[in-house]
């Protein structure tokens, strides 16, 4: 079985290490259980950056940059004073990374971003503001993405519907290019996910997959059209079973992928082919 991971960390502890070392005993052992390429996604600045230097280490990597929807609450949590003027000092920040690697093809997407209200209270003033800088976040890096002719990796969370119909209204609204997008880590239900598939999005399915009380994830596989199925780690987090609660190693993609043929009927030749269309230049080497 060949495995490409459309979506890890190895740019996060504890996969990264204090000296940036410790993903290559990882990555070591992710390719001895069938996984041939991966896309190392950043979460803001500096993540991003060390996703673009293990790219270029690594020909078998390829780099996804961007700010995390958390980006906003981290530096509000810091005591910073977050509004639009520093979001465009980040976007100019990363506009300057994307020019320098253009010519380099180790940027593949721009991601994770998107909209999560997990935790956000938006009936109160401090969660309404905050959700407004999150979808001003959002949409100055879509319009990045169609500069740069770049798919787009979303992360969307909520405890209700309000993150999911955003996210599809704003994609409308300011995603102009035909290029692919990335249901990271999908979730909100199946109606959203057969809207996002008529939009042209993609559905990334990670080791949650596996989890007795994940009947949800489990529908949205089935509603999902076989050409635009997904496969990912997002490790270090969300480790298949029966290996929940501890750290998510690279290597355990080959279980949700054992996983989702045996239980969802999923073709991971079909999942390979999936992912050859939605990264051009990640199958170089």
């Amino acid at each position: 079985m060949i495995i490409i991971d459309t979506h890890s960390h190895y740019n996060l502890d504890p996969l990264y290490g204090e000296a940036g070392s410790e993903w290559q005993k990882h990555w070591a052992a992710a390719q001895a259980h069938g996984v041939t390429h991966s896309v190392i996604v950043g979460t803001n600045l500096t993540t991003s950056l060390q996703a673009v230097e293990l790219a270029h280490t690594e020909p078998h990597f390829a780099a996804s940059v961007g700010f995390h929807p958390h980006s906003i609450a981290e530096v509000v949590e810091a005591g910073e004073v977050t509004d639009k003027a520093a979001i465009d000092i980040w976007i100019t920040n990363l506009e300057e990374l994307l020019k320098k690697e253009k010519t380099s093809q180790q940027v593949v997407a721009i991601g994770e971003i998107g909209l999560d209200y997990f935790r956000l209270d938006t009936t109160q003033p401090a969660g309404q503001e905050e959700a407004e800088l999150q979808h001003y976040l959002f949409q100055k890096q879509l319009e990045l993405a169609d500069r740069y002719l770049l798919p787009v990796i979303l992360h969307v969370r909520d405890r209700s519907t309000a993150a999911y119909g955003q996210t599809l209204t704003l994609l409308q609204k300011h995603k102009k290019s035909n290029l692919p997008f990335i249901l990271h880590c999908a979730s909100g239900g199946t109606e959203y996910i057969k809207k996002a598939v008529e939009m042209g999005g993609y559905v990334g399915i990670a080791g949650n997959v596996t989890y007795k009380n994940a009947d949800a994830i489990r529908e949205i596989v089935k509603a999902t059209p076989a050409d635009r199925l997904l496969l990912e780690t997002d490790a270090p987090f969300l480790p298949p079973h029966p290996h929940r609660g501890k750290t998510c190693e690279p290597w355990m993609i080959e279980l949700t992928a054992e996983y989702l043929q045996e239980h969802c009927s999923v073709s991971m030749e079909q999942v390979y082919k999936n992912t050859q269309h939605v990264f051009t230049t990640l199958i170089h080497a």
